[in-house]
This record gives structure tokens, C-alpha cells and sequence, in this order.
């Protein structure tokens, strides 16, 4: 297997301490000016927010939201599950290493747009000199995320698609680009080998290739594996949106609102650059954009939202932020 040393990148050993607290301090930095922008960018609407969130804290609503608050450990976990399960085929990694790479990753990646950022923060974080050789593992680990988003997305769309307001012509062309990339997913995971194998005289691709190589390795179980991870994570997060809108009287069935979040999770994975500072604004859109057909009161569906984010994101995200602290460029030799 090819070292890190062997790669044609700058030795780690040779970075700067300094420079190293300057990257923390600039992640900080646009980690804290992502909660700031999030919170004022519902400024307009904040009192009535503030009015509707303390609504909720009656005694009809304790085991609510400590389902919700007891979810969150069990959805990082199995997020970290199936990273551990992706990144062993590169460096070792046991279940507490993948737990603080997932939530360094996390924070780095609302610093950094896309999926960039969560994976360099988790790559960075493990302490290993072939750390490098596990970005393939976190792209894969992104993929599955994005895949399971897919499907559900498309079941969601054939449930509620019809009460979505756009036109036929916008329906078909949703339905048709969601059926391709489901379709999509299992003739790339079928062809990950050649895929990764292939051969080509770009000089940067060539420089790239050896991190992405491990894509190869894995066999059937090892992707089922994580798949039924990211499809478990992916539930759980989706129950804690559905039980933050069944803490409000909307007249819709269970079924129609799993349906919706699954929409607004669909529109989140698809479009995860609209924010450079994160997705919250975008979920707020969205979710107002599904539940105007149903004539639901924007402050409640602006206050789920704020819920569900505060509950599953901020905390493991300043988490996080402490883990970037207190992270160093320790490597184990393997």
C-alpha cells in the first residue's frame, strides 16, 4: 500500500505550528460567523419564533423533545459506524477515533462549502501516517449519505410531489432526473473498480489516484454495511424532523409530513452550496416552500426547523470546534 510519504505532497512533519493555529483560528472563525449569519437571518421574524418556542415547553411536550434530544448521540453514532466501517480498509480506526473524526468533520465542514470541508476535517483528524488514503473512504461515506437522501427523496416525491407547487413539465423533469441518479447508484457501485482503476495521463489525476484507491477494496458486505448505517442515520434524523413538526397541530398525517422532510432533506443534499456558512437558511426555504400549500403558519414551520438544527447540529458542532482545539498532527505509524 502506497505511504503518505511516497505521495508527492509536502511532508506533515514540516508544518508550521503556527500555521496550524492559524487554521483553527479561521475555522473557528467562520464556524462562529455561520451561527451569528444563521440566527440573524431570521431577525425579521425572531420575536414571533421566540413566542412559538416557548409555547413549547409544556408538559404535553417533555417526552417529545427528549426523544428528540436522545436521538441525537444515537445519530452521530451511526454515522460513526459507518465511517469506522469505510476508513479500517485504510488506516486502523476504532469507534471512538471515528466518533471525534465525525464531529471535527462536521465543524470543518460548515467552514468549507460542499462536502470538501467535512472531509478534510475527518481525514485530518486521524492519527495515522496513511491518513490520506482514507479520502476515498470519506467520499464514499458522503456518496452513501447522498444515495439513501436519493431514494427516499424519490418515494417522498411520489407521495407528496402532486401538492408541490410547480408545473407539469418541472414535475416530470424532477421525476425523471431522481429515477436516473437512483438508477445511477448501483451501476457505479458495480463499477467502482474499473472506475478507480482507470488509467489517464493527466498529471493531476495520477497525483490523485493513490487516495482513492481503497474504493477498490471494498466488496459486497462492505458497502451493505455502511449502507444500512447511513439508512438507519438517515431514519433517525428524519424522526426527529417529524417529531419536531408533530409538536405543532398541523393537519397532516404522519405519512404526508415524513414525506415532506423527506423532500426537504432531498433539496438540502442536492443544493448544499446555496450558503457558504451552512444549510440552514435553505431548510427553512424549502420547508416554507412544501408547507404553503397546506397553509401552515410560517413561524411554526421556521421554529421545527430551528429545533431540529439546534438540537442535532449546534451541539455536535461545538463539540466539534473543541475537537479542532485540541486535535494535534500526532501520527500513528501503522
Amino acid at each position: 500500500m502506497v505511504q503518505d510519504k511516497q505521495l508527492p505532497l509536502p511532508n506533515e512533519k514540516t508544518v508550521s505550528r503556527k500555521l496550524w493555529w492559524l487554521l483553527k483560528f479561521f475555522v473557528t472563525g467562520l464556524v462562529l460567523s455561520y451561527i451569528f449569519s444563521t440566527l440573524q437571518s431570521e431577525q425579521k421574524g425572531v420575536q414571533a419564533i421566540g413566542v412559538v418556542l416557548g409555547q413549547l415547553w409544556v408538559k404535553e411536550n417533555i417526552f417529545t423533545i427528549l426523544t428528540m434530544l436522545l436521538l441525537v448521540p444515537a445519530n452521530w453514532a451511526l454515522e460513526s459506524l459507518k465511517w469506522k466501517r469505510l476508513a479500517q480498509k485504510a488506516v486502523p480506526i476504532t469507534f471512538s477515533e471515528a466518533f471525534r473524526s465525525t464531529l471535527t468533520g462536521l465543524a470543518v465542514g460548515v467552514a468549507v462549502p460542499a462536502q470538501l470541508g467535512d472531509t478534510l476535517g475527518r481525514v485530518a483528524s486521524l492519527r495515522s501516517d496513511k491518513r490520506l488514503l482514507a479520502i476515498g473512504a470519506a467520499v464514499v461515506s458522503n456518496g452513501i449519505q447522498f444515495y439513501v437522501s436519493l431514494v427516499v427523496g424519490l418515494v417522498s416525491w411520489s407521495l407528496v410531489g402532486s401538492a408541490v407547487p410547480v408545473t407539469p413539465m418541472v414535475s416530470a423533469v424532477i421525476t425523471g432526473v431522481l429515477v436516473f441518479l437512483v438508477l445511477l447508484g448501483p451501476l457505479v457501485a458495480y463499477f467502482r473498480r474499473p472506475l478507480t482503476r482507470w488509467k489517464t495521463k493527466n498529471s493531476f489525476i495520477q497525483k490523485i489516484s493513490p487516495y482513492f484507491q481503497v474504493i477498490s477494496q471494498y466488496d459486497a458486505t462492505d458497502l451493505l454495511t455502511p449502507l444500512l448505517y447511513g439508512l438507519l442515520r438517515y431514519l433517525v434524523f428524519m424522526l426527529q424532523f417529524v417529531l419536531a413538526l408533530t409538536l405543532f397541530d398541523f393537519p397532516l398525517s404522519l405519512i404526508e409530513l415524513s414525506a415532506c422532510v423527506g423532500l426537504i432533506l432531498l433539496a438540502k443534499t442536492i443544493i448544499p452550496a446555496i450558503n457558504l456558512f451552512g444549510d440552514l437558511g435553505l431548510r427553512e426555504f424549502i420547508a416554507l416552500f412544501l408547507f404553503s400549500h397546506y397553509g401552515l403558519p410560517s413561524e411554526q414551520v421556521i421554529t421545527a426547523t430551528l429545533l431540529v438544527w439546534a438540537i442535532n447540529i449546534l451541539g455536535p458542532l461545538l463539540v466539534g470546534i473543541v475537537l479542532v482545539w485540541q486535535h494535534k498532527w500526532i501520527s500513528r505509524h501503522d
